[in-house]
């Protein structure tokens, strides 16, 4: 076996030709729950973003690639870090995992980075003595949870959707992106409910609200042909006090959840689960095609896995976050 690295683009639709077979191969062996990934799915978590340099680095053996990781350096925020994933194949990954994190790190050196981290599930094998001996260090965990529609009782839902005492004066509105102009701001600031949740050990600073990057953002996603379900609770004078968003990509089966906030001032009114509920109602009537939504949350944010539990959402995989100094 001669194993060589190249860096591919991952806006070119060859790119994702070739690489899809090895995420559909990984995410079988190693997260079998996982719905087939398709290439739009994948072009959506790995493809070009215009706050992000991003890439690929592929492995090949001869002209077949063998393994790959999708790697993102951030141009306003947590500069020093470059971050991915791992896709190998798994007869393959004796071989492949040590050159991959190698040309993975040398990557990052280029790019001006002081560390990668990278996303590996805890049930792919092999991985973590490598990792452990080429000095990388578990920094976060995340559970990955998903909701079957199928399966849902649509009444409950109703009545977690409903006003309750504790937030009846909260008026909620839905739309699909882009945002309209009149809460871009308002719904940009409620981010920075976001600070405060959890991330282990992984040093990482949260983005500050920024009106132009959420417009380039849902451009993005437009021309993707991403539609982007937002729900939001607005206070009498047009604060956001909650808010709430799915992803969803034409020909794919699961959506996939963005971010859920609550600014502090807000909180204990119940809007968490108000918002989730009404949500997934709306996609379930919009979106007849999807029947799985996935999440990612921190194992350490007790009040959203308990939102997510009472909601029906059940643990399919734990992913670590391993880093390294580069």
């Amino acid at each position: 076996m001669t194993i060589q690295a190249h860096t591919l683009d991952p806006g070119l639709p060859q790119t994702i030709t070739d690489l899809l077979p090895l995420l559909q191969t990984a995410l079988a062996a190693d997260a079998p729950g996982y719905p087939r990934p398709t290439g739009d799915y994948l072009r959506l978590i790995s493809g070009p973003r215009p706050t992000q340099h991003r890439a690929f680095l592929a492995l090949f053996d001869g002209a077949t690639p063998i393994g790959y990781s999708g790697l993102a350096l951030d141009f306003e925020t947590n500069r020093d870090m470059c971050w991915g994933d791992v896709s190998i194949a798994p007869e393959h990954r004796a071989d492949a995992t040590v050159p991959l994190l190698d040309a993975a790190t040398a990557h990052a050196r280029r790019q001006g980075a002081e560390r990668l981290v990278l996303a590996i599930t805890e049930s792919a094998p092999g991985y973590e003595p490598i990792f452990a001996g080429r000095g990388g260090v578990k920094v976060d965990v995340q559970r990955r949870a998903q909701l079957d529609l199928k399966t849902i009782d649509r009444d409950r839902y109703a009545a977690w959707a409903a006003p309750s005492e504790k937030n009846a004066h909260y008026r909620v509105e839905t739309w699909v992106a882009p945002t309209p102009e009149r809460v871009m701001p308002a719904l940009e600031q409620a981010g920075v409910a976001m600070r405060d949740a959890p991330t282990g050990d992984l040093a990482f600073e949260p983005r500050a609200p920024n009106v132009e990057r959420r417009r380039k953002t849902e451009r993005r996603l437009v021309e993707l042909g991403v539609r982007r379900h937002i729900i939001a609770a607005f206070t009498d004078d047009g604060t956001v006090a909650g808010f709430h968003d799915l992803y969803v990509v034409p020909g794919y089966r699961m959506a996939e959840t963005g971010e859920t906030g609550v600014p502090a001032a807000f909180r204990g009114h119940g809007l968490g689960l108000r918002l989730k509920a009404d949500l997934t109602l709306r996609l379930l009537e919009t979106e007849p095609d999807i029947d799985t939504i996935g999440t990612w949350n921190n194992t350490d944010n007790g009040p959203m896995l308990r939102v997510n539990d009472a909601l029906g959402y059940r643990t399919a995989e734990l992913w670590n976050l391993w880093q390294f100094e580069v």
